[in-house]
């Protein structure tokens, strides 16, 4: 049972934190870089979705689902990057690694992008800084709150140690 809220707490933190980074770094680099009249304008985006898609609006919601998978993906993990120093860093290697540069799929911005498409350097790049702030900020909040909330449960079990030996 303690293991199971463990786990919950963990995913929800992670899947919260993902949400919230991917929003916020979302809205922020899409005015700054104009991702509308990049996506509208620029022949090599002609095959995603406009900006005021139904699904596009919506692609928020689909990420509780990709940060509840990440979340699952990494918990076995969960204990070297919490403990470790530098947890946070480690965990944006991971993230951005994975699902940015090493990505399997052609992706601008991804090493298979590179090799297999034929796309200039600035379409590869455009989200690259967006890609590389959400990670690192996820990275780093997650790992704190992931922290703290470690500490507060050892704090509460020594309590309830304490409490129950006197």
């Amino acid at each position: 049972m303690e293991n199971r809220i463990i786990f919950l707490g963990y995913l929800k933190r992670f899947s919260l934190t993902h949400v919230f980074t991917y929003l916020v770094c979302g809205l922020i680099f899409m005015n700054l870089f104009s991702y509308g009249s990049e996506f509208a304008t620029n022949e090599n985006f002609s095959h995603f979705r406009q900006l005021d898609s139904p699904i596009v609006r919506a692609a928020v919601l689909f990420q509780f689902i990709r940060g509840g998978l990440f979340a699952v993906i990494l918990y076995p993990f969960r204990e070297k990057i919490i403990g470790s120093k530098y947890g946070w860093l480690m965990l944006f290697g991971i993230v951005w690694g994975l699902t940015c540069v090493g990505a399997v799929n052609t992706a601008p911005g991804s090493i298979e992008g590179f090799i297999y498409t034929d796309v200039d350097l600035k379409t590869h790049l455009i989200g690259m800084p967006e890609v590389f702030t959400q990670a690192i900020s996820f990275s780093l909040l997650f790992w704190l709150w992931e922290k703290r909330a470690k500490d507060n449960y050892i704090k509460k079990e020594k309590l309830k140690n304490n409490y129950q030996t006197v």
